[in-house]
């Protein structure tokens, strides 16, 4: 699923938690990538520390227990926040006692109502698995437990969070989800920008159980964001590679607007039962429906 991407993973060690489904990467800035390869579409999740919690940015595919990841990298209280609410951001939420979320009816509701196996099958196929499905997993049995509503606590546009030594600042991001958000860590000069970018196919046309994809709203979203590049030294995506420059991101708000003024080529393809646009740009793809 990668593509050759502007990333600067030479500042990343790689750490031994034990556990083969996980790779764990310590980044700069006392942040640790948590990685899922294994699967194609190649999930991380990140736990930022601070000097009175720690907050685990999304908490993976739930394929295996993220939580023990997490028990081995710091001993602090943890703070669960989501980036957005699809399946492969959420699977582990039901280890945790409260999870924040950005405050959307549809994010609520896909949190209380869980994902049955039914709904996540197009992910299953162990042709997705680079080694095969990983010991003890059932895909029969894979769903996303629902919460219960007193576990969900809900964020805002510009919300801060504290972690004691640092504050990142909640930033909703709709586009890809109606639900995304980015955290800005500004003093650390990081942004992480869960599903809204990373340096592969963006995917902007659901409609359905996932929620409603805006390609139009996805351009106003990147623009806002490009202007924060010259406050940035690195972006961390939630797929593929953990540490990208923050160049890149003038020439997707171009890329975006390229594709909502139907100037961008594109070719056709079929991906999850929709008939899709594929446009390709140097780093990144942006994935809108067919028309008609």
């Amino acid at each position: 699923m990668s593509k050759n991407s502007e990333t600067i993973l030479k500042e990343a060690e790689e750490l031994d938690v034990g556990e083969i489904w996980f790779k764990v990467l310590r980044l700069p800035n006392n942040v640790f990538g948590i990685l899922e390869p294994n699967h194609w579409q190649q999930v991380i999740s990140y736990l930022i520390i601070g000097t009175d919690r720690a907050m685990l940015f999304d908490t993976g595919m739930g394929i295996k227990d993220i939580s023990k990841v997490v028990s081995q990298l710091t001993d602090l209280d943890i703070t669960v926040v989501n980036s957005h609410t699809h399946f492969d951001h959420v699977g582990d939420n039901h280890r945790f006692d409260s999870i924040h979320v950005f405050d959307s009816e549809f994010a609520i509701n896909m949190l209380l109502k869980g994902q049955p196996n039914e709904t996540l099958i197009h992910d299953l196929d162990i042709a997705l698995f680079t080694n095969g499905y990983p010991e003890g997993f059932n895909p029969d049995a894979y769903a996303i437990q629902p919460m219960r509503v007193e576990q969900i606590h809900k964020l805002h546009h510009k919300d801060l969070i504290d972690l004691g030594d640092r504050k990142l600042m909640v930033l909703h991001s709709p586009g890809h989800s109606e639900d995304s958000i980015v955290l800005h860590d500004q003093s650390n000069r990081l942004l992480f920008t869960g599903d809204t970018f990373y340096p592969d196919w963006l995917f902007a046309f659901f409609d359905d159980e996932w929620g409603k994809s805006n390609p139009a709203i996805y351009g106003e979203t990147m623009r806002r964001l490009a202007t924060l590049e010259a406050e940035l030294d690195y972006l961390h995506p939630s797929h593929n590679v953990p540490l990208v420059t923050p160049k890149i991101l003038p020439r997707v708000a171009e890329a975006f607007e390229a594709v909502n003024n139907g100037e961008a080529e594109f070719t056709n393809s079929e991906l999850y039962g929709y008939q899709i646009r594929i446009h390709d740009f140097e780093g990144f793809s942006i994935l809108t429906r067919s028309q008609g």
